[in-house]
């Protein structure tokens, strides 16, 4: 049994994070409580992002080639 994920699905659950980030940066809500989700998902993608730039991989595959700060 392997328990080690596939680049493609890594690229998948990334995918999946930069979605609910993107709902979050849209929400009309503008409670403190939204503006709380909107930073985990900034330091959570922002995080993912500096692992892959240290390891020297290619971040389009996994969506992260834009400015975060953008996003959110």
């Amino acid at each position: 049994m392997n328990n080690q994920l596939s680049v493609s699905e890594l690229e998948y659950i990334v995918s999946r994070v930069l979605d609910n980030a993107k709902d979050a940066a849209e929400s009309k809500d503008k409670s403190e409580f939204t503006d709380g989700k909107k930073l985990a998902y900034y330091e959570i993608l922002d995080t993912i992002k500096n692992e892959l730039i240290a390891r020297n991989i290619d971040l389009k595959p996994f969506g992260l080639d834009i400015p975060l700060e953008d996003l959110l």
